[in-house]
């Protein structure tokens, strides 16, 4: 009985997750590719928060095909060291440190360079940034920023969809806004 809400509020993230996760196959979910616009999921057990964020590359590096060039390798490198460091949210106290985090992208892994590139640069590529944060001190907090919005500007939209033990809910952000507060 003790695990139950445990197994409930992960059920529910991997729900979350698998509802959100059509941005990965765009072609299949035409309406989940949106230029501009972003999701992100969060699930809060006790000071621990997963997190996944979901994105048309072009929102997070400018571009949505596989990097060819030497500045395009860069953008995607700089990427992931920034996620492997930046709480993707925070409390108002900078109390969230990242202790995990992923990058992965739509796009066809190995390099290829031949007749497929044309379809490949008119393909949508998707990127996806999951996160695990470790928020000591965290208590109830219900206040919380990101810094996507002021990293990304061309992130003009970002759903937040989130899960807790005192139940779950969501919001749009609007750019230049960086902060929400989750309703109990």
């Amino acid at each position: 009985m003790g695990c139950h809400p445990l197994v409930h509020r992960t059920a529910l993230l991997a729900g979350l997750i698998i509802a959100a996760s059509g941005t990965a196959t765009a072609n299949s979910n035409p309406g989940a590719h949106q230029h501009g616009h972003a999701n992100l999921q969060m699930a809060i057990e006790g000071h621990s928060i997963s997190l996944m964020l979901m994105s048309p590359a072009a929102n997070l590096i400018g571009f949505e095909h596989q990097p060819h060039t030497d500045a395009e390798k860069q953008q995607l490198s700089d990427l992931v060291r920034w996620a492997s460091d930046t709480p993707l949210i925070n409390t108002p106290e900078q109390r969230c440190l990242v202790t995990d985090s992923q990058l992965h992208t739509s796009w066809p892994q190995g390099g290829h360079h031949d007749h497929h590139q044309d379809h490949e640069e008119n393909s949508h590529g998707d990127i996806e940034i999951s996160q695990t944060l470790d928020c000591q001190g965290l208590g109830n907090s219900d206040q919380w920023s990101t810094p996507l919005m002021a990293e990304f500007p061309d992130i003009e939209q970002l759903d937040v969809q989130w899960v807790s033990p005192q139940g779950q809910g969501g919001t749009r952000l609007e750019h230049p806004a960086s902060s929400f507060r989750i309703e109990h």
